[in-house]
């Protein structure tokens, strides 16, 4: 009876992330530009990469509200710091905001 109970469980578990980002849905976008401050090769952990490889976290200093925001870049494309760069801004249904780099 526990066993089943933890296979039920693990399946509940890997079904929720999937659930929530469809309930979830992009309600607008918007063009912006920022500086970036920071640059740092992901993940930390190299045996971790197996699956995605390695990628850049860039930590963006968004021109129009001055915040700090994080997005992940591909290493084919690395921006330098102090460079300005495109990024898009994703508004989602339930008022979370999410990132990602334009390419130029």
């Amino acid at each position: 009876m526990i066993g089943v109970g933890f296979f039920c469980a693990i399946g509940v578990a890997m079904i929720v992330p999937i659930a929530m980002s469809r309930n979830n849905p992009i309600v607008g976008t918007q063009i912006m530009t920022g500086v970036v401050e920071n640059v740092s090769l992901m993940p930390l952990n190299p045996k971790s990469a197996v699956g995605r490889g390695l990628y850049y976290r860039y930590g963006i200093r968004l021109h129009d509200s001055n915040a700090l925001v994080f997005v992940d870049g591909e290493v084919e494309t690395p921006h330098i710091v102090g460079s300005d760069v495109p990024i898009e801004r994703q508004h989602h249904k339930y008022g979370a905001d999410s990132f990602r780099l334009i390419r130029a």
